[in-house]
């Protein structure tokens, strides 16, 4: 799948899912209001009944329980019409006087509005038609109509607010992340840049050996190639070949030897199988180890410690353990520290071990944790495929 290709499908996956929820809460609402018109028109049809025969049995007591206790119990609107008057009326909410001219007109549109949704019910006395029965949706119907747009219009709304701040996060990443960028690349290229001026200074004043100073200068500039390397293939997805990781761990281990000051007493260790291959990029990979071993020295010092490099095949896959003797990570940062922008480091730009990570899980497949930190112990795993 190209890489355009996938964020257009998140999208369109997350239109459908939104589309769905839509549609399933507008079905659950219509459930929901039919059931109540059901029970509406089920009690309707009960007080018909009730209202009928008690007409016709003439027992007051009938009549009184009717009026006086069936009816009152209904909860919806309801207008009992005998041929042209208004005979009875409950919950509509007219507040004109019962049984004035303006409370007769209002009853009668209700009455209109009542026959469009629901059938009126007959009463019956001796066979006859002498009345009818109209009602309406009960009065939380009404409300739950508008119940979808109100939850759809809360979610946009939640929606729209989430995702700005989402934006606001992602912008203020992407800043730390272009500026830690720019000043890693400034960092990186520092050192070989320096050097190639001091280079140039001594040929100038030919005071060393031409073969010797040419032979550095080559050394620097390599150096140089390969961090503009590294920063173009940070961004791509390269191509994989077999790599010995015991060559590439002894590289890493005589550079960071050779940068460290003459008076250091930082040790590199190796123990495991030497006899290991894996399918990875070597410049991205070397720079990974090399920003593990930079955090160590960072932790230790220069003066003395120890970094152990542990390297053998498990089930799981191929496991590279980094440890050192240094001051430890704080449990609650063993996540944070692979976020960009976090830095323990007063002028660090946390974004050595972020990019150790994206090499790490992204482009090789792997994975990195830190398995475990306290005072004198840390200890960095890596899986590989």
């Amino acid at each position: 799948m190209k890489a355009s290709q996938k964020p257009f499908n998140i999208k369109l996956s997350l239109f459908i899912l939104a589309m769905s929820i839509i549609v399933m809460i507008f079905w659950v609402n219509r459930i929901m209001i039919n059931q109540l018109r059901d029970e509406a028109r089920v009690q309707a049809e009960i007080l018909a009944k009730s209202y009928s025969d008690a007409i016709n049995s003439s027992n007051q007591e009938d009549i009184r329980f009717v009026m006086d206790i069936l009816l009152p119990s209904m909860n919806f609107p309801i207008l009992i019409t005998s041929k042209n008057e208004i005979s009875a009326g409950l919950n509509l909410g007219i507040s004109a006087k019962e049984g004035s001219a303006e409370y007769n007109s209002r009853a009668w549109v209700m009455v209109k509005k009542m026959d469009q949704t629901f059938q009126p019910l007959d009463l019956v006395w001796d066979d006859v038609k002498w009345g009818e029965i109209h009602y309406s949706d009960p009065q939380v119907v009404m409300r739950l109509r508008w119940m979808p747009y109100l939850e759809v219009g809360f979610g946009i709304v939640f929606i729209v607010i989430t995702l700005w701040g989402m934006q606001l996060i992602r912008r203020s990443e992407k800043n730390l992340i272009y500026a830690g960028m720019a000043r890693e690349t400034a960092h990186q290229l520092g050192t070989p840049v320096s050097s190639l001026m001091g280079w140039v200074k001594l040929l100038r004043e030919e005071k060393e050996d031409q073969t010797t100073l040419l032979n550095s200068m080559d050394q620097d500039i390599l150096r140089l190639s390969e961090i503009s390397e590294r920063f173009s293939k940070i961004g791509s997805q390269p191509k994989l070949k077999e790599i010995i990781v015991t060559k590439l761990i002894s590289e890493v281990s005589e550079y960071m030897k050779n940068s460290l000051p003459n008076q250091s007493g930082v040790e590199i260790n190796f123990t495991g199988n030497s006899n290991i291959n894996i399918q990875g990029d070597w410049v991205l990979l070397r720079w990974a180890v090399e920003n593990l071993m930079k955090n160590a020295i960072d932790a230790m010092g220069t003066k003395n410690g120890v970094i152990s490099i542990d390297l053998r095949k498990t089930e799981a896959g191929i496991q590279l353990d980094v440890s050192d003797t240094g001051k430890g990570i704080p449990r609650v940062d063993w996540k944070n520290i692979f976020r960009p922008g976090h830095s323990s480091k007063p002028r660090g730009w946390g974004l050595g071990l972020s990019l150790t990570q994206r090499i790490i899980e992204e482009i090789h497949g792997g994975s990195i944790k830190v398995l475990q930190s306290k005072p004198g112990k840390t200890i960095f795993r890596l899986y590989f495929p």
